[in-house]
């Protein structure tokens, strides 16, 4: 069942309607004066239509105006399911490896493998993930949680390079070895059904390799071969050099432990695949989902068109021929 409602983030800017007096006082003022003068002529006087046509558009404009300034918000409240036998981990490499880029100031492959990882949140939202680093060893951050912010936040503060410390020296490359330990190191919560990890890595290992031991795997890989590591002045780190097998290497550890490999560039296949592998089992209520859309944009926006057809119909708009009304024509008639 889904609810919805509007509010007013600032009420007080419906004060900004008061502007719609203006334009409506302008047009009676010259209404009022239009018939004075008609009087003092003895004409007839002419009729409200024009002047309510005339005033019509500013006065929208207006009433726009001050909806938009008041912040009119739509809130959608609907309830919650969460899978029951289903978690998500995605192990994210964070070997120094990952700090190569493209060119000197672009993102960083962890730059992009945290955008990888927060992009393949969102296919799965109710399944409960959680985040883990990967060196030559791995290190929960998160726990499988349903919480997005905590999720978020920890994706942005706990993933870092080299947390955790690699225990070789001088580690620029992550181990796989790790993977198959997953499961039985608590990574999951007992019991659970359908564990699926997704890995993000740049494919460069220097020794350990291991397939995932009761967990489906979902690997993305980040980088090229021709991005290196620069420091702050723009300079390469020469230490560094990617490894030419990095490719090779990430399918092969893909299709020994029975599962998909994807590019960065393939992020639409990596979802459908990950809510295949995931998004499954039983649902159980977990409370409500509130959602926030501000409508000022549009309000906004339909002020701008009303004051935009005003300017086409009093300055762009071609004049027309001139034509007499039936009554013109009748005493502009000369009997001859």
């Amino acid at each position: 069942m889904t609810l919805a409602g509007i509010s007013l983030v600032a009420p007080y800017g419906l004060l900004a309607c008061a502007l719609a007096l203006i334009p409506l006082g302008v047009v009676a003022l010259a209404f009022m004066r239009q018939h004075r003068v008609a009087r003092a002529l003895e004409l007839e006087p002419a009729g409200a239509r024009g002047p309510i046509r005339a005033a019509a558009l500013p006065v929208l404009a207006c009433l726009m105006l001050g909806v938009a300034a008041a912040q009119p918000t739509l809130t959608t409240t609907a309830e919650r399911s969460a899978r029951t036998s289903s978690e998500v981990v995605f192990l994210t490499d964070v070997s120094l490896s990952m700090l190569a880029a493209p060119r000197p100031g672009s993102p960083t492959r962890l730059d992009r493998a945290r955008s990888v990882v927060e992009r393949l949140r969102g296919a799965v939202p109710d399944v409960p993930a959680g985040i883990s680093g990967l060196t030559d060893r791995a290190l929960p951050y998160l726990f499988p949680t349903l919480d997005r912010v905590a999720f978020t936040d920890t994706l942005a503060r706990s993933v870092q390079p080299d947390a955790p410390m690699p225990q070789g020296l001088a580690n620029v490359a992550t181990s796989y070895a790790p993977l198959s330990f997953l499961v039985r190191n608590g990574f999951y919560s007992s019991g659970t059904k359908h564990r699926t990890c997704v890995l993000v890595t740049d494919g460069e290992t220097r020794g350990g390799f291991g397939a995932p031991d009761g967990c489906r795997l979902l690997a993305v890989r980040v980088g090229s071969q021709a991005d290196r590591i620069f420091r702050r002045n723009g300079k390469v780190v020469a230490a560094y050099r990617p490894e030419s097998t990095a490719a090779s290497t990430f399918e092969r550890l893909a299709r020994i432990s029975g599962g998909e490999a994807f590019s960065e560039g393939e992020m639409v296949a990596a979802a459908a695949a990950l809510r295949k592998a995931a998004d499954v089992g039983p649902r159980r209520p977990v409370g409500t989902a509130e959602s926030a859309r501000s409508l000022a944009p549009i309000f906004a926006a339909l002020a701008l068109a009303a004051v935009a057809l005003v300017v086409i119909r009093r300055y762009l708009r071609p004049a027309g021929r001139a034509s007499l009304s039936s009554r013109d024509r009748e005493s502009l008639t000369v009997e001859v």
